[in-house]
């Protein structure tokens, strides 16, 4: 199957008037790079030894009609951050594949090791964040005023093919259940929505970064919305993150320095990032923990699939791990 792609990819490619678009000579290679639940990605080489990324869209988790457009047009409004890939090309008419083309800049480095790397993570985040947008830019996107309504509708839709599921454990019912009521009452989003926005991404798990020896870039732009930077800030330091793809957790001392940089680099008031995070942690926690239930609800449907992120939504929705995490912050379950 793979080994079609690439060829199609090839003879897709053999146009020269949109490989001058990429700025791209003729093709060398096509190879394998990654694939998530919705996306499947592959590097081209030229013969002049340039790299892209061709990427192949197999749906939307965020519900819009034109996923790879909306990631296109996202990534030019992120360009003068100087963040994240410089987006190339636009196939979205299925003329040819199947699925959205977008071609992208390949970008050097290496996933994001926690325990190394928070320095240039808060660098990465202050650079997104402080982008000022203009009305046009903020129209192309989806914007979420009311986070903590957000993220209780997006759980109700999350978790439709979980309650009659026999794939999902009771216990893995039991906690979402009871994450879900906790939430339900104590929706604040009025808190939130006086505060100021921003470009986040939304989806920033180590591997969607990319670290050099001096630099940083955030590269998975799938999910990106116009709303509060906790999103993001806390999503990133959430375990369900940092144990997507590595055996780290941060301690109280990383997070307090992250936080410090990011502060500085924002011009933020540190306070009131610490009290935000406190507040929307566990409606972060309800987005991660019903997608898990989701993906495990209806795992055997998906076009692609993938048993690492299967395992791992299976532990986090155990007692033995959910329930440390939700009580730090004042769930009960």
């Amino acid at each position: 199957m793979t080994n079609d792609i690439k060829q199609q990819i090839i003879n897709y490619l053999a146009n020269e008037t949109l490989r001058e678009k990429c700025n791209m000579a003729e093709v060398k290679d096509v190879s394998f790079l990654a694939q998530g639940e919705y996306n499947r990605n592959f590097v081209v080489s030229d013969t002049r030894d340039q790299k892209f990324v061709f990427r192949l869209n197999y749906g939307s988790q965020i519900n819009v009609v034109k996923q790879a457009r909306y990631e296109f047009n996202a990534l030019k409004i992120l360009e003068p951050s100087g963040r994240t890939p410089k987006p190339l090309y636009l196939d979205d008419s299925k003329a040819y594949f199947d699925h959205d083309i977008l071609i992208e800049q390949f970008l050097p480095g290496e996933p994001l090791v926690y325990h190394q790397d928070l320095s240039e993570a808060a660098k990465i985040f202050a650079a997104i964040h402080n982008l000022k947008l203009t009305t046009e830019e903020i129209q192309l996107l989806k914007q979420e005023n009311n986070i903590c309504s957000d993220r209780l509708n997006e759980a109700k839709r999350l978790l439709e093919p979980v309650h009659g599921s026999q794939q999902v454990t009771d216990d893995a019912k039991q906690i979402l259940t009871g994450l879900y009521k906790w939430c339900v009452e104590h929706v604040d989003d009025g808190y939130f929505a006086k505060q100021s926005q921003c470009l986040v991404n939304t989806e920033v798990n180590s591997n969607n970064f990319l670290i050099t020896d001096d630099f940083g870039y955030l590269i998975d732009w799938e999910k990106p919305v116009y709303s509060n930077s906790v999103q993001d800030l806390t999503q990133f330091m959430s375990p369900t993150t940092t144990l997507w793809r590595t055996e780290e957790t941060l301690s109280d001392q990383q997070i307090d320095g992250f936080l410090t940089e990011y502060a500085d680099l924002t011009g933020s008031s540190k306070k009131q990032l610490v009290d935000n995070i406190s507040l929307y942690m566990p409606f972060l926690l309800l987005r991660a923990l019903s997608w898990c239930g989701m993906l495990i609800a209806t795992y055997d449907q998906k076009p692609i699939q993938n048993e690492e992120i299967l395992h791992r939504c299976q532990k986090f929705l155990t007692f033995k791990f959910s329930k440390p995490v939700l009580e730090q912050y004042g769930v009960q379950i």
